[in-house]
């Protein structure tokens, strides 16, 4: 599965671990890249913010958002019309 939101940081990160608790608790899928163990996630980076090493880069659609805060994601993810997944009715045990 694709996803419309790529976040870029690591695992060791608060404000990495700030924006990805965001996007789980609202629900939305996203693709996280470590960049500590991803080299293409690490030059992109890079590339992205002129040779400096700063995250959490948060990507939606062709907006590239670093350091985002949640108020400035939540704004860029309405103007781009990502909805939260829906959860899946559970169902009941046959027996």
């Amino acid at each position: 599965m694709t996803s419309d939101i790529q976040v870029y940081g690591t695992t060791w990160c608060s404000l990495t671990y700030r924006v990805r608790e965001f996007l789980m608790q609202a629900r939305l899928t996203y693709r996280f890249l470590d960049i500590d163990h991803d080299r293409t996630a690490h030059e992109f980076v890079l590339s992205a913010m002129d040779g400096r090493r700063r995250f959490p880069l948060v990507v939606v659609g062709d907006d590239v958002i670093p350091d985002p805060t949640i108020s400035e994601l939540r704004r860029v993810i309405d103007a781009h019309r990502i909805s939260p997944e829906r959860r899946r009715p559970r169902r009941e045990p046959t027996t």
